[in-house]
């Protein structure tokens, strides 16, 4: 953060015009930007000012979106690096997923939804360390949370859940395993409890009416009531979560597999995601209950 104390954002692009335009918009929402038209001037911008966000192009002359990734997390493993790219790049956008990139986005990209993830990723950026609350000492534990689709503060439970992570994961990782957490309970509350499809949404971000629009659906008792219940066991070796909730669920084995060629078109972005940062993603019959695993690396590596 400047003086002023807003947030600073670092841009890359090697397209001058597509870089302004979203850093007027981000300065609009409250932010400062940085400007970068390729990854080595990235890198030292990144170095001088310490952005607690970088929104890169994955290609660019000099060094690409891929390496500029790589040479951040040299510098800090936790930071928080979102890719953006057109048709022809899926093989290097997967690579920097599971090379740990927070997220994507397709051009041409809706600028209210590239805001809307910054507001959210801030939040996490800005949260207290919970290093002190860990215990190397902790041999197993399972926690218990059900609360109404009316409670819309999900990042208290998130930082209950993950409180110990740090016993099957790097400290590089915790965070999508973190975001994964909160898109699956996001899905349980948007698309299971109110029943709002991936249009609906991506409509009211494009018209700047999503908050509008989920007040709306939260009007009505049936829907406000509606549970979520969230089960998670951590053990030496590995972590489960579930995930229910009390919609009429989906048709889970209609989404594509995890490919690149499946990449740019996949519409339930946050499972795509989440199928990237846990070594497990289930379904039940239903649709409604999702489960995640994840082993630690040394079991896995055996």
């Amino acid at each position: 953060m400047d003086n002023l104390g807003k947030p600073k954002v670092l841009i890359v692009d090697d397209e001058e015009v597509l870089r302004n335009i979203l850093a007027r918009f981000m300065n609009k929402a409250g932010y400062e930007t940085l400007e970068a038209k390729d990854g080595k001037q990235a890198i030292e911008l990144y170095k001088i000012s310490k952005p607690f966000i970088v929104l890169s192009d994955i290609m660019m002359p000099k060094m690409d979106g891929l390496t500029l990734l790589k040479e951040i997390k040299k510098i800090d493993s936790r930071a928080m690096v979102v890719l953006m790219t057109g048709y022809g790049n899926e093989d290097i956008l997967l690579d920097a997923l599971r090379g740990g990139a927070m997220n994507f986005f397709k051009k041409p990209f809706n600028f209210q939804e590239i805001i809307k993830f910054v507001e959210n990723a801030l939040k996490h950026r800005s949260e207290p360390d919970l290093g002190e609350l860990f215990s190397e000492h902790l041999i197993e534990e399972t926690k218990t949370f059900i609360f109404p689709t009316g409670e819309t503060n999900i990042l208290p439970i998130v930082n209950q859940i993950s409180l110990h992570l740090k016993k099957i994961a790097e400290d590089s990782e915790i965070l999508n395993l973190k975001i994964g957490i909160e898109e699956m309970i996001s899905n349980a509350i948007e698309h299971g409890n109110l029943g709002i499809t991936m249009r609906q949404k991506q409509s009211a971000l494009e018209n700047g009416k999503w908050g509008e629009f989920l007040r709306e659906r939260l009007g009505t008792d049936n829907n406000r009531n509606k549970k979520v219940t969230i089960k998670s066991h951590l053990k030496d070796d590995n972590f489960e979560i579930s995930v229910k909730d009390e919609g009429n669920g989906f048709d889970w084995k209609a989404l594509p597999v995890l490919s690149p060629d499946n990449l740019l078109n996949y519409n339930g972005r946050g499972i795509f995601l989440t199928k990237i940062y846990y070594d497990e993603v289930v379904f039940n019959k239903k649709g409604n209950t999702v489960t995640l695993r994840k082993y630690r690396q040394s079991k896995k590596n055996q």
